[in-house]
């Protein structure tokens, strides 16, 4: 096994594209030893779990739905456009036409999670 960037003479620059190994301060549990998402602690309860999970699939279906109907609308209005001139400048209004609902879906449904989570967990 290699030993640290000291002892193999590696550059101040070349040693920082290489993470050092972090020493052991114990015994972890297995979810500490995978690299679990920030946002699934290990020590979550099985209502929490549920909860969490089942948000991240109401953003992923909403999010296709809006994504889908955003897309056929854009579409058609695209197509509705007869010069290119008029097509550029409908670019920008389109695309803020899905972001700002998307941004405010999402935002919506990380709150009735995060409330919902307080009440199953108070202390949070």
């Amino acid at each position: 096994m290699l030993g640290t960037a000291e002892e193999i003479n590696m550059t101040p620059k070349t040693s920082s594209w290489f993470s050092e190994p972090v020493p052991s301060s114990g015994r972890r549990s297995v979810a500490e030893r995978f690299a679990i998402p920030h946002s699934f602690p290990p020590d979550l309860t099985l209502p929490e779990v549920v909860l969490r999970l089942s948000g991240a699939l109401v953003r992923i279906l909403l999010g296709s739905v809006l994504f889908a109907l955003w897309g056929l609308a854009s579409a058609r209005a695209w197509n509705a456009i007869p010069t290119h001139f008029w097509r550029l400048t409908a670019i920008l209004p389109l695309i803020l036409l899905f972001l700002i609902p998307f941004i405010g879906m999402m935002v919506g449904i990380s709150a009735v999670v995060k409330a919902i989570s307080r009440k199953l967990h108070p202390t949070l």
